[in-house]
């Protein structure tokens, strides 16, 4: 049997060390190392989204998703908990009992106040912006239903959207005046505005790509939950970070997957999972799996066989 005060007290010869300048040493080793690494294979990480990026590269697609945020038909529009008292997106009562923590208004937050800040710029707005205030609830909506019939058919020339004639009101002229304030990279901005001399809450223009901007571009990458994106890299032939395969594994088990509440069954079982190994030690049956799978004696097998010879030679001796 292995002895502790035998095997590593008298087994071994002490020498000094100066465990200072190994730790010195080994860090120094390690840095020169990661940065001549990463000068040669490089990190295939993408630059972010951003408004103005996506706003040039898809204008259409940039003005079907402010259009959602106006008439309340987008994503974050109808989410619920913790932006807003929507029901698109409430997974179970929990998320309805934490209620709204970060107040979002798509409408006023995404679309019209950026528009009215825009409008010191571009007086042409203002008309436009003027009327839809004054206009009626029923409206309002009539031109964004006209609006929402007109993009599945409009075109793109050198980045404008050409609309074909419709009813569109002000909203035309709106979403118009949204996308050149996109494409210019000012919404960012807008959309984060704050009184603060720094500005650290990055929300509104996060929550802005919500939905299909970022959807596409993560099935692009395949980093989609379907795709097992948490393990992926971006483009690299090899795998990502795999410490990361429970996690992900949790969502690919069917009845978690199809569920409405994925999000809250997936954070559930994979807690239960960890209090289950954390306690692991103390679970009968459980803490006798080491011994009986006898993992350990395949790992220290060498050990094993040295010590059962000079038990085997002792027993001769004796």
């Amino acid at each position: 049997m292995y002895h502790p005060r035998t095997d590593v007290t008298h087994r071994y010869r002490y020498v000094p060390t100066d465990f200072v300048k190994h730790l010195l040493t080994t860090t120094a080793i390690i840095a020169i190392l990661t940065m001549v690494l990463s000068a040669v294979f490089r990190e295939p990480v993408r630059p972010a989204l951003k408004i103005d990026a996506y706003a040039t590269a898809h204008p259409r697609a940039f003005m079907t998703v402010a259009l959602g945020d106006l008439d309340g038909t987008g994503k974050i529009a109808n989410y619920g908990p913790p932006y807003n008292n929507g029901t698109g997106y409430v997974q179970d009562f929990v998320q309805r009992w934490v209620g709204v923590i970060h107040p979002v208004f798509p409408k006023q937050d995404f679309i019209l106040t950026p528009l009215h800040e825009a409008s010191h710029l571009d007086p042409a707005l203002n008309g436009p912006l003027k009327l839809f205030d004054s206009a009626s609830a029923t409206q309002q909506a009539q031109w964004e239903s006209a609006m929402g019939l007109a993009l599945s058919n409009a075109r793109v020339v050198s980045g404008h959207v050409l609309l074909p004639p419709g009813a569109y009101g002000p909203v035309a002229p709106l979403l118009q005046g949204l996308l050149k304030l996109g494409q210019s990279g000012l919404m960012t901005g807008a959309l984060d505005r704050s009184p603060a001399d720094y500005q650290f809450d990055n929300q509104n223009s996060l929550l802005f790509l919500q939905g299909k901007p970022l959807h596409d571009a993560a099935t692009k990458l395949e980093l989609k939950g379907n795709q097992w994106g948490i393990i992926h890299e971006e483009d690299a032939p090899y795998p990502g970070p795999w410490w990361m395969t429970i996690v992900t594994a949790i969502y690919q088990i069917p009845f978690i997957a199809n569920a409405s509440a994925a999000d809250a069954l997936a954070l559930g079982f994979g807690m239960l999972l960890f209090i289950i190994l954390m306690v692991a030690p103390w679970i009968p049956g459980i803490n006798r799996l080491p011994r009986f799978l006898g993992v350990h004696r395949i790992i220290w097998a060498e050990y094993y066989r040295q010590h059962q010879s000079s038990s085997d030679s002792s027993k001769d001796a004796g």
